[in-house]
């Protein structure tokens, strides 16, 4: 048995082992991560739900049950459920890719479940969902905003309008649209969220990606497009303009400042969700392979790292030996994020840097600081090593769905939107 297969029967180890009564927790291991979150179980079940697996399945069920059984009275989706009390987390409450999850999830289970029942049911809970994000818009711009450490990368410092969150909430809006139209809803709902998704797909690229036309009077035409959309865009735009062009993303922009870093899921799920065309999608795959993003192992967080002296240095980087250079948001490299990276790769047709990327990740998964196939949470972005909690949901989970991307040719349960120069077209939104 190559790693690469080996590696998938240890993650189905693994998801089993994160079963609980109360949904999937984000580790099998008692002591790390014994709660249901937000993020992290929708994000295993995308895997979860591709194997089949009758406890799995159930698994995913219970977990959107939990974490919709606590959502409040504005919409907001907890954090996280701790499976040993039920207690509901106020550590990082609010962030806001939480309710984002909470859509997807539901959205991945029905496409593969086909369960009407379960989503009817579920449906009043989305839309509160979706009424809490729209409140995240706090100037009404079109874009989600969020204070820094408000996402998946809650020890570090995006902030603002993040590639991140509004590539996710382009995802979001069209897994709602297709929710709403299995619905046979009436009310033309369906119709106005892939309307309000067109608008934020435009806005990212607006703000987020630089290219700077070298005609004079094409330059002039997009600053005018941005001073008639949002004057403080137009402000905004006086800086990053002198980066002329980039090969990726911005990772987030804010009050006349922005990130200049690669956020590698930020980037990957801008491909998954149609924000990037092939154009775009191949500039940022040949960016992310040449600089290294994908060595040792894939996907670092962020690259390059952050130094202490940089404009966004924090003093809390150091807190439990965390987030310093090369380590955990700050560089350090994420297997459940190499699962992205495979399956984007596999997605816009590079086959070949697929297949290699998966034999990565199949090595890094194996590594493991008291035992093999520890499936970490996230490696040093230098050594390769393993430094975080080990037996991670989402590190097997996205395995599975890299491999059964790469290796069966299955499409997950995403709605995705890509644009692929090497395949002639769109990729079908799923195949179950």
């Amino acid at each position: 048995m190559d790693k690469v297969e080996q590696a998938y029967q240890e993650a189905l180890q693994v998801l089993r082992g994160c079963a609980s009564p109360l949904g999937l927790k984000a580790s099998s291991l008692g002591s790390g991560y014994p709660q249901v979150w937000a993020r992290d179980a929708p994000i295993t079940a995308l895997g979860a739900l591709m194997t089949g697996d009758e406890e799995l399945i159930q698994a995913v069920r219970v977990s959107l049950e939990t974490l919709g059984a606590h959502q409040s009275a504005l919409g907001m989706i907890p954090l996280n459920v701790d499976t040993r009390t039920g207690e509901v987390t106020t550590e990082n409450a609010g962030a806001i890719d939480a309710n984002m999850w909470f859509v997807l999830g539901h959205f991945a289970y029905h496409q593969t479940t086909g369960d009407a029942a379960f989503l009817r049911a579920a449906w009043p809970r989305l839309q509160a969902a979706l009424t809490w994000l729209a409140y995240q818009d706090m100037n009404g711009c079109g874009l989600l905003e969020a204070p820094e450490a408000a996402d998946w990368a809650d020890l570090y410092s995006t902030r603002y309008n993040t590639l991140y969150a509004n590539a996710l909430y382009v995802g979001t809006l069209e897994a709602a649209a297709q929710l709403s139209a299995a619905l046979d809803s009436a009310s033309g709902e369906g119709q106005q969220l892939r309307e309000q998704a067109a608008d934020v797909r435009r806005k990212i690229n607006l703000l987020l990606w630089l290219d700077r036309p070298w005609n004079g009077h094409e330059f002039g035409q997009q600053l005018e497009e941005l001073r008639a959309m949002r004057l403080e865009w137009f402000f905004l735009y006086q800086n990053t303009a002198t980066l002329t062009e980039k090969p990726f993303y911005l990772s987030w922009a804010g009050f006349r400042e922005f990130g200049n870093t690669f956020d590698g899921f930020g980037n990957m799920l801008a491909i998954l969700f149609g924000v990037a065309d092939s154009e775009q999608t191949s500039s940022i795959l040949d960016y992310a392979h040449a600089a290294g993003t994908d060595d040792p192992a894939p996907l670092k967080a962020f690259f390059p790292p952050i130094y202490p002296g940089e404009r966004d240095w924090r003093e809390h980087f150091r807190s439990r030996n965390l987030n310093l250079p090369d380590q955990y948001h700050n560089g350090g490299i994420w297997p459940f994020l190499g699962g992205f990276y495979v399956l984007t790769l596999q997605q816009v047709g590079m086959r070949g840097r697929a297949e290699e990327a998966l034999h990565s990740l199949a090595l890094a998964n194996e590594k493991g600081r008291t035992r093999p196939w520890e499936f970490n949470e996230w490696l040093h972005g230098r050594s390769g090593r393993p430094m975080g909690h080990p037996l991670q949901a989402w590190s097997a989970g996205m395995y599975v769905c890299a491999y059964q991307a790469v290796r069966l040719g299955k499409i997950p349960a995403l709605p995705l939107n890509l644009h692929s120069t090497q395949l002639g077209g769109q990729i079908p939104s799923f195949e179950p």
